[in-house]
């Protein structure tokens, strides 16, 4: 007998498979049993496990290889090399620019002077070194930098002009996990230390005095009550501000907040609690001159306010900034030196700007509206310019700087070119009626001149999760994909944000099913309209969204021909159990293993779970990182596993790509060349 967590364990089967043994673990938890199938899978260490992921890796490169994705590369090259910008990862001080440039061998920080317009390498690191942050400080003098080697992770902050090193450290750094630190002021900055990886409860935060390369512990997880062991403190302070915030970081949107001064740091600094989860301030304010600006959900919408630091808990005495009209939600908000700016968008894809001076009056920024895919990319409190990035399904990226007397200005050093190929290219936004009669929106990206009488290739993709929106992202992959005459269509479906708080409270748990409901709607519509040839059709998903997905095929596997999967979640009722990984994201969405009522929740909703034997499953390639530290491979492992020893007809294709030293962030351009390939070969 195995004891898993609270719950029995007992292997009940035994059979051959490719290279491993089945096993079949019968599990008793609360008053339920369940199989939990090929349980070795979550023993990373176990050398089976790894021979048969090694034999998987393999079979997927040689798909790739035989069907020559190296010709399909070539010609996405072309295009993005000939398109995209030398550089990139801007960043602002009050007097210069900041970006990142690659040559063969290193990877460069420039800096670009706002007056003189002079550029200037300040730093370089070869490809063997990863850099995860910067953040030069307000004067343009220093900036921080998380960087790591093969032998260790390092804090430093760096001189500009001489390029000194003037603060080292590499003790407790954990930059897998996290990577942060602030400007305190001029000589001083305030980080995260972590030094146990498995065990969040020891993070805190420190001071680093860049003078004398001291380090002092200011705040640490063990002064917090009740702190859970799965969240991580960090630091948010507005540059030479004297209100230092300290932050639990959770996986939910609200999270606990402690404030301090910064005159008391050097002594014995007091914390004082100032909001809770309960508080509803999604995620975590923005302060500038004693004022804390922050979203707080009112009446089921997000909405924008301002108050002070001790008022935050006191939600009847907000000021309210902005709300959303109808049918827009706000998506972010930005806090500069004299204005705030705030985005809004209807079904995650038609967004508007707005500014709000400190007289709080509101104005509507003049874009080229109708406008789609706008985020912010960079902003301080203590800078007049904020930089934002606009893209679409069918436009790629151009960054936007707005100064705080509303003049806007391209940023052509970052920008990039769409291709003229790709000019043509169209969208609409159609409304889709789901199984319970609710509107779904779904945007289609088509030729111009696509004809319905001769249906070709489409392809879906669903998120459904987190209250997430599918807001538009360009990829020159896509594109390609549509420019041969196919659809690919997003499913804005419940679980995302894309119609407010409702649209995601209305599918999580017991009412997870309404996301993939609205999925399988939507793939209907594709095929009813003539988007998609009836036997064309392809489902597309990643993370979170594969329980979207995953659940779709699953009730209607005959929908879809092909699937692809990038690094998705199949398996979230064996995740709790899991050692360094955190379930408690997913405990709000989906449910948790500690309750009868969360197992029951998760029992339901799980792919792999609910996949059956001897259904035939559409061709599928399931991509993953080796490192992913939200999703354990397994995830994938399990699922294709189980294809292949229960689907053997030999028309059918069922890979496992697991791309080493990549965690939950894959390279996008990677996973998306390989997942268009697939779909152009098995559709």
């Amino acid at each position: 007998m195995l004891q898993t967590g609270s719950c029995t364990s007992q292997n009940i089967n035994k059979e051959k498979t490719t290279g491993l043994t089945i096993k079949e673990e019968l599990v008793k938890e609360h008053e339920l049993e369940y199989i939990n199938t090929y349980p070795h899978f979550e023993n990373n260490d176990n050398p089976k496990t790894k021979e048969w992921l090694s034999i998987q890796d393999s079979v997927a490169k040689d798909y790739y290889t035989k069907n020559s994705i190296q010709e399909y590369r070539q010609s996405l090259d072309y295009v993005n090399k000939t398109f995209n910008p030398d550089y990139y990862w801007l960043k602002n001080s009050d007097n210069a620019y900041y970006y990142w440039a690659d040559n063969d061998s290193t990877q460069v920080l420039y800096s670009r002077s706002k007056l003189t317009n002079e550029l200037k390498a300040i730093y370089s690191a070869t490809y063997d070194n990863t850099v995860h942050f910067y953040k030069p400080n307000k004067e343009g003098t220093k900036f921080i930098l998380f960087v790591s080697d093969d032998n260790a992770d390092y804090l430093r902050v760096m001189d500009i002009n001489t390029q000194e090193v003037l603060f080292e450290t590499s003790k407790d750094m954990n930059t897998q996990q996290v990577s942060y630190a602030v400007w305190a002021n001029e000589k001083q900055i305030v980080f995260t230390g972590w030094p146990n990886p498995d065990n969040s409860k020891n993070s805190y935060l420190a001071l680093g005095d860049i003078s004398n390369g001291s380090i002092r512990k200011i705040l640490t997880g063990d002064q917090i009550p009740e702190h859970n062991e799965e969240h991580f403190i960090r630091p948010n302070l507005n540059y030479n501000s004297d209100i230092l915030q300290a932050l639990m970081i959770s996986g939910s949107e609200s999270y606990k907040g402690f404030n301090t001064s910064m005159e008391t740091i050097d002594k014995n600094p007091k914390w004082e609690q100032v909001m809770s989860e309960k508080d509803s301030v999604l995620y975590y304010p923005n302060e500038r001159n004693g004022n804390m600006f922050f979203l707080r959900y009112k009446n089921g919408k997000k909405t924008l306010v301002k108050t002070t630091v001790n008022k935050i808990s006191k939600p009847e005495e907000d000021i309210i900034l902005f709300e959303p009209n109808q049918d827009y939600v706000i998506t972010s908000y930005a806090v500069s030196m004299e204005n705030v700016y705030v985005i809004t968008s209807k079904y995650g894809v038609e967004h508007k700007l707005y500014a709000i001076d400190k007289n709080n009056n509101i104005q509507l920024i003049e874009l080229d509206y109708p406008i789609t895919g706008l985020r912010f990319y960079t902003f301080d409190t203590w800078l007049s310019t904020v930089t934002l990035l606009q893209s679409s399904w069918k436009e790629n990226y151009v960054f936007i700087d707005i100064d705080d007397s509303l003049n806007v200005k391209i940023n052509e050093e970052v920008t990039r070119k769409t291709p003229l190929e790709f000019k043509d290219i169209k969208t609409e936004i159609v409304e889709v009626n789901s199984f319970d009669g609710t509107i779904v929106p779904m945007t289609i990206i088509k030729p111009k001149d696509y004809d319905k009488d001769k249906p070709q290739k489409a392809i879906i993709t669903a998120y459904g999760a987190y209250g997430i929106s599918m807001e538009p992202y360009y990829s020159s992959a896509v594109l390609d994909f549509v420019k041969k005459g196919n659809i690919f269509a997003i499913a804005h479906v419940r679980g995302g944000s894309e119609k407010g708080l409702s649209w995601y409270t209305d599918a999580i748990k017991s009412n997870k099913f309404h996301s993939w409901k609205d999925l399988l709607a939507c793939s209907q519509f594709l095929k009813d309209n003539k988007y998609s040839a009836k036997d064309r059709l392809g489902i597309y998903f990643s993370s979170a969204g594969g329980v979207t997905a995953g659940m779709a095929i699953n009730e209607n596997p005959e929908m879809y021909k092909a699937a692809v999967g990038q690094v998705p979640l199949l398996n979230p009722l064996r995740l709790s159990y899991q050692k360094n990984y955190n379930a408690s994201d997913n405990d709000y969405d989906f449910g948790s293993t500690s309750t009868l009522e969360g197992l029951k929740s998760l029992l339901g909703l799980d792919p792999v779970y609910n996949l059956k034997k001897q259904q035939l499953y559409p061709n599928t390639l399931l991509i993953n990182g080796e490192l992913d530290e939200l999703i354990p491979v397994y995830d994938s492992a399990k699922y294709i596993a189980f294809l292949q020893d229960y689907n053997n007809r030999s028309d059918r294709t069922f890979l496992l790509d697991v791309i080493k030293d990549q965690g939950h962030g894959l390279d996008t351009d990677e996973a998306t060349e390989k997942s268009m390939f697939f779909f152009n070969n098995e559709l």
